[in-house]
Parts: C-alpha cells; sequence; structure tokens
C-alpha cells in the first residue's frame, strides 16, 4: 500500500514514527516541497500490513 503525507517536517517525523507502530514501512520518499503550500512537504511511504503474533 502507499500513503501520502502532507505537512511541516516535524508532522511528516511524527507520522512515521505512528506508522511504523502500526505497519511496517518498506519505503520511505525524500520530503517534497509541496507547490500550494510553503513550508509543508508531501512524503510517500510503502507499507505492509504487520504479521499477526
Amino acid at each position: 500500500m502507499r500513503i501520502r503525507l502532507e505537512g511541516t517536517r516535524v508532522q511528516l517525523a511524527l507520522g512515521m514514527i505512528r506508522l511504523r507502530h502500526v505497519f511496517t514501512v518498506t519505503d520511505v520518499s525524500r520530503a517534497y516541497p509541496h507547490r500550494a503550500h510553503p513550508r509543508t512537504y508531501r512524503l510517500y511511504v510503502r507499507v505492509a500490513p504487520r504479521p499477526e503474533r
């Protein structure tokens, strides 16, 4: 599954922490500047479901 995060660099970092608690993160793109909103970025994350315990 591919997820797009949008926000400030701090918000992206916090979002990644939360995603890692729920999913296995397999790939993360670089942070792309958001053209419409200054000082915000887009980040693309590929995740997989965590194996059931």
